[in-house]
């Protein structure tokens, strides 16, 4: 049985760590996206742009554009945008050829991918990745990909993660940078040690806290003359303050790892 040829594709996108991208490795065909071309990347095979090009709202050089300026529905472009891919000797993926128009536009198969992995895709380098599925790739690179700031990052993230997964099930070999958050679980849950038990017994403990708290004012507050009927009562909501006060404290060291400022 002839094994298969190698074809290794990296996708690249502007996250910190597509400075780590297998830039000097020739074998590696490099896959980049959008406006990237704004950080001067070493090099590209084919670049993507999967937005509608009538959808674009471009800024000029230079000027910061709110989000709010943006009309809903378009997509923030560098001024000359349209013009850099039309400019460009590599393939040029849109969703149509004919719009761009020019000799290294290429249409992207979105038919073809969606007869073949269906209909659900999030994001543009899900699109990618389903495309380097399609094409044969034997390994897949992503780089400066991570989908975990944004709201709208957040949302995209499940459905990658599904394509890397009908990727690896085909015995595609992903490589991912050190530091990127996809694919990264702290543990292997039920065998390792959950890492988040400490923050979770910290924020249980200041909960705790919190309900003898409203429980004894309540308590208190039942009872003519509260304040002076019984003092311990109210020294202990005093006590309970201090000890809340303490334990968010704690539940900040935990979650950071180290103590609070000023402690």
């Amino acid at each position: 049985m002839d094994e298969k040829p190698v074809k290794r594709i990296c996708i690249v996108g502007t996250a910190p760590t597509w400075h780590d991208a297998p830039w000097d490795d020739p074998s590696v065909e490099m896959w980049l996206l959008n406006d990237m071309h704004l950080l001067n990347p070493p090099r590209a095979d084919r670049w993507f742009d999967l937005h509608p090009l009538d959808k674009m709202f471009f800024r000029a050089q230079g000027k910061k554009i709110a989000g709010h300026d943006v009309p809903a529905g378009f997509f923030l472009r560098p001024q000359g945008h349209l013009a850099w891919l039309r400019a460009q000797s590599i393939p040029v993926y849109v969703q149509d050829a004919a719009a761009l128009g020019s000799p290294s536009a290429r249409t992207f198969p979105r038919e073809e991918i969606v007869k073949r992995f269906g209909p659900n895709f999030a994001s543009s380098p899900a699109w990618m990745v389903a495309l380097a599925i399609l094409e044969g790739a034997t390994e897949i690179y992503i780089y400066g990909i991570h989908l975990a700031t944004e709201w709208e990052y957040l949302r995209q993230k499940p459905n990658l993660l599904f394509l890397m997964g009908l990727a690896a099930g085909r015995g595609i070999a992903l490589h991912l940078p050190k530091g990127c958050p996809l694919l990264a679980e702290k543990h292997q849950y039920a065998y390792e040690a959950d890492p988040d038990v400490p923050k979770v017994q910290a924020q249980r403990r200041v909960q705790q806290l919190e309900t003898e708290r409203i429980h004894t004012i309540k308590t208190l507050r039942k009872r003519r003359w509260w304040q002076r009927a019984d003092p311990n009562l109210a020294s202990r909501v005093s006590w309970l303050d201090a000890q809340i006060m303490d334990a968010k404290l704690g539940v900040q060291y935990v979650v950071a790892g180290s103590p609070p400022a000023g402690l």
